[in-house]
């Protein structure tokens, strides 16, 4: 599982910003040894980063464009292949992770949908579950899944894709292009904690009867531009519900 790293952060800041920076000034201004700014882009490196070493210092050639936690504004943990962001989801929950922390995945073995069934989860789509600990009735836990599948419409929109909500997913000119699944944990009548998962088809193959936003589009966004335009507003609408 890819954690968040405050220096792989500061390292591909440095990176973007400047065309050649030495081992030794990334050092010095991050307060690390040279040991671990080499072992930091080793890690990146590994992850599709193409970062070349000469005797001035590293250079930034292409980045993967892919939702690590370090690229994002939100809390988040990255996973290249598991069963489903929301088994993780709930493994981090019932560990005291806060509300708000996002689980994503390139590829899900065992991605769940509603009433028992399988969401195709193929390398190119958006996977991701929400952590969060609303104080709400149990009679009013929908309002998670609206509040999710209105944030992916708006998303939708930016891109000029005019989406529709039908059940828990999102269609497109009557194909369903994201699906959303909510699951609480409560007692007494209130939700003590709860995951919303997502799946977004974004540059993945497709079922027929659905789309993709590549589709739609003509051209494929990156993962981490459409997380970008979702995670923020996803986080945003979801814990502002747990204060209302």
């Amino acid at each position: 599982m890819v954690r968040d790293s405050r220096i792989k952060r500061a390292i591909l800041r440095e990176l973007r910003e400047k065309e050649c920076v030495s081992g030794e000034f990334l050092a010095e201004s991050l307060g690390v040894s040279r040991v671990a700014v080499w072992k930091n882009i080793r890690e990146l490196i590994s992850l599709g980063y193409e970062i070349r070493a000469s005797r001035k210092g590293y250079s930034l050639v292409s980045s993967p464009e892919k939702p690590y936690p370090w690229e994002l504004d939100v809390r988040a943990y990255y996973l290249l292949e598991t069963t489903s962001t929301m088994d993780i989801a709930w493994k981090l929950a019932e560990a005291e992770e806060p509300a708000g922390t996002f689980v994503i995945a390139e590829r899900q073995t065992r991605g769940r949908g509603r009433r028992g069934r399988r969401w195709r989860s193929e390398k190119g789509g958006l996977y991701f579950s929400v952590i969060l600990k609303p104080a709400l009735p149990l009679s009013r836990a929908d309002v998670l899944l609206d509040e999710t599948l209105d944030s992916i419409l708006d998303s939708l929109r930016r891109y000029g894709v005019d989406g529709y909500i039908e059940d828990n997913g999102v269609y497109v000119d009557g194909k369903k292009i994201a699906g959303v699944l909510v699951e609480v944990m409560g007692e007494l009548g209130e939700v003590r904690l709860a995951v919303v998962g997502a799946g977004i088809n974004v540059s993945n193959e497709v079922p027929e009867g659905a789309t993709s936003l590549s589709l739609e589009l003509g051209r494929a966004p990156s993962l981490l531009e459409v997380g970008k335009t979702l995670f923020p507003t996803v986080k945003g609408r979801l814990l502002s519900v747990s204060l209302e």
